[in-house]
């Protein structure tokens, strides 16, 4: 089956590779690189941690790979087995060869990947794109979740009319300069890696990805919600006021818990990772 590259040369797919590997270095643990095949293609996935352990699946935002989940893994594997994933059709390792084109593919996407990592059930945490997919997985496969961790999801609870603002312009016209302007507001100025910028800088130019965009839930999608949830949101966080995405999450969603975070953007795993890590691990292994 013919392949849907995600990168618009060769040479960029080049590039993009070589940049992931350097960026590997930075990853601080043991660390194995597996691709699990799926309906939608193969699926990229940096696996950590003992291999008994309570899986826990981690889902990266738009524009980043699993890479930048780096400054978290440490802290997460020493509890559970960590799987970074690839999300299929961004702009990353995985191979994509069928579009996932619905919320019910995205499910499916999750119960391929699942299998051929043979996990039962996990926790998972999603930042942006990754928080919408993981909340999708609590409302079509509630039973293989344990508990969910949302890191400023990508609508999921409130309209992203900001993002689309800034966004749809550069992607309607190419620009260059309204790409990196909108990378850069997102970013907010936080200090980033070289590795991760160069990633995401070949990203901005020469990616392509293949994936229906996230969406809000309705109210009584919400409502059904069973999963034992944590809602974290950056104090720094442009897409939507982070006052009123908590508003209805903690009006809808049985079973959250919500809390802004100090000096975080939208990635505040990456910018204010030792405060997620512990607001993660307590949230996840509290009885």
């Amino acid at each position: 089956m013919k392949n849907l590259s995600v990168f618009k040369s060769t040479e960029a797919e080049e590039q993009y590779n070589a940049a992931y590997k350097a960026a590997l270095k930075l990853w601080p643990i043991p660390y194995e690189e597996l691709n699990v095949p799926t309906r939608f293609g193969l699926t990229h996935v940096i696996a950590s941690g003992p291999d008994e352990a309570t899986p826990l699946v981690l889902l990266h935002p738009a524009g980043s790979p699993a890479i930048i989940w780096y400054r978290n893994v440490a802290a997460f594997s020493r509890h559970f087995r960590t799987y970074a994933i690839d999300v299929i059709g961004e702009v990353n390792k995985s191979v994509p060869t069928v579009p996932i084109q619905s919320r019910q593919e995205l499910a499916d996407w999750i119960v391929d990947l699942f299998s051929g990592l043979k996990i039962e059930s996990a926790h998972m945490v999603g930042n942006s794109f990754g928080g919408f997919l993981t909340l999708n997985t609590a409302l079509y496969l509630p039973e293989r979740l344990k508990k969910i961790v949302l890191i400023s999801p990508a609508a999921t609870f409130v309209q992203i009319w900001a993002f689309y603002l800034y966004y749809f312009p550069a992607y309607l016209t190419g620009s260059k300069y309204l790409l990196r302007r909108a990378y850069d507001w997102i970013w907010q100025d936080f200090p980033i890696d070289d590795c991760l910028a160069q990633i995401r800088a070949i990203t901005r130019a020469s990616g392509i990805p293949h994936h229906i965009p996230p969406s809000v839930f309705s109210d009584e999608e919400l409502r059904k919600l069973k999963t034992p949830t944590l809602l974290l949101i950056g104090d720094r966080e442009v897409i939507y006021k982070p006052e009123k995405a908590i508003r209805r999450a903690t009006q809808l969603v049985p079973h959250l818990k919500a809390e802004i975070i100090k000096n975080a953007n939208h990635n505040a795993e990456y910018t204010a990772a030792e405060k997620v890590n512990e607001k993660i691990l307590d949230f996840i292994i509290e009885s």
